[in-house]
């Protein structure tokens, strides 16, 4: 049953074939008996958030990994001349309908569902991110299209039509949708985001790409995705930073019972229209998200290619990872 209020957010990034990573991060979580009420997905963190949404847990939802293929999420596009997509997602369809992967009726039950869940897609005609959630007050019946929308990879997967309405992958915009945890009101987050970053531990500061320089044509690419990948994340990170000053300059203001500052009350404004969280009396300061991710390059290659030598790999690779993440927090490792 989908609670109330809200305390733990997980937001899952995209990366195709990469996302058995989260699976690992998954099961270290489960196992220090940390479980979301909140989690907002975008691409493959879509499809592995509306599996938990589903009721599966990382053992159930690594059967699945293990068994997933290349072939079971896409196969060519063999009319390349009248076609807008390289590959056809027409497989991916079929295994999330047939292979246990989601069950749409839990997901849209509240009484069903543990788990409020975000899906991320974006418009093609105008840019804009939708956010498709089984729980506010604009709820959206979640769909397999819905899915489909936030994995349709511009240029290598066809866009999805919903309605009338075409979109394509919420990574355009949002590779990592920090602001949808943020309106939850959710107090602890977590965010697993599949490209190496720098964290100095200081609330203040945001985090990086490595700084070592691409060496090659290949890597210079795979660095350049990385960071319009990382790009969207870097903007939420300000964006958290200015609200808990908000909420802190709101809080002092209270204290005196003085009126706020045209200047503070527009910024409050504005950031309420843009997290959909009421900031000016009932947002509270956040703790600093914690950011579980890799310490390097996962091949780019890897986005489109599912084979169970790097679900392997990358499984173990979120786990560990996520271990460092909690002990980077000074939590317990058991």
């Amino acid at each position: 049953m989908l609670t109330d209020n809200p305390k733990r957010a997980l937001v899952l990034s995209g990366g195709g074939g990469r996302g058995a990573y989260h699976v690992g991060v998954l099961r270290f979580l489960e196992e220090h008996e940390w479980y979301p009420d909140v989690v907002v997905g975008t691409s493959i963190g879509a499809v592995n958030g509306a599996a938990l949404a589903s009721g599966h847990t990382a053992n159930s939802l690594w059967a699945l990994w293990r068994k997933l293929r290349t072939k079971h999420v896409q196969k060519p596009n063999w009319n390349p001349f009248s076609a807008v997509s390289l590959l056809d997602t027409s497989p991916l369809k079929e295994t999330l309908l047939n292979e246990g992967w989601v069950d749409f009726e839990r997901i849209n039950d509240p009484e069903k569902t543990a788990v409020h869940l975000r899906i991320t897609a974006t418009e093609i005609s105008t840019g804009l991110l939708h956010i498709f959630s089984n729980s506010l007050n604009d709820k959206t019946e979640i769909t397999v299209e819905h899915i489909l929308s936030s994995c349709s990879i511009p240029l290598i997967y066809p866009h999805t039509h919903l309605g009338a309405t075409k979109y394509w992958d919420g990574a355009v915009v949002a590779n990592t949708p920090l602001s949808a945890a943020i309106a939850t009101g959710a107090e602890e987050i977590i965010v697993v985001i599949m490209t190496p970053i720098k964290q100095t531990g200081d609330d203040s500061s945001l985090p990086t790409l490595p700084t070592n320089l691409p060496t090659n044509l290949y890597e210079a690419a795979s660095m350049t995705l990385e960071w319009a990948l990382l790009a969207s994340f870097q903007a939420d990170m300000k964006m958290f930073s200015l609200i808990n000053s908000l909420a802190e300059i709101r809080d002092e203001l209270d204290k005196i019972q003085a009126d706020y500052p045209d200047v503070v009350d527009q910024y409050m404004q504005d950031m309420n229209n843009f997290v959909g969280a009421n900031v000016k009396h009932d947002y509270k300061k956040l703790k600093y998200p914690t950011i579980v991710c890799p310490k390097d390059f996962i091949p780019v290659e890897q986005i489109v290619s599912y084979t169970q030598k790097w679900h392997e790999k990358l499984y173990k690779m979120g786990y560990d990872d996520a271990r460092a993440a909690w002990e980077r927090e000074g939590y317990p490792v058991e």
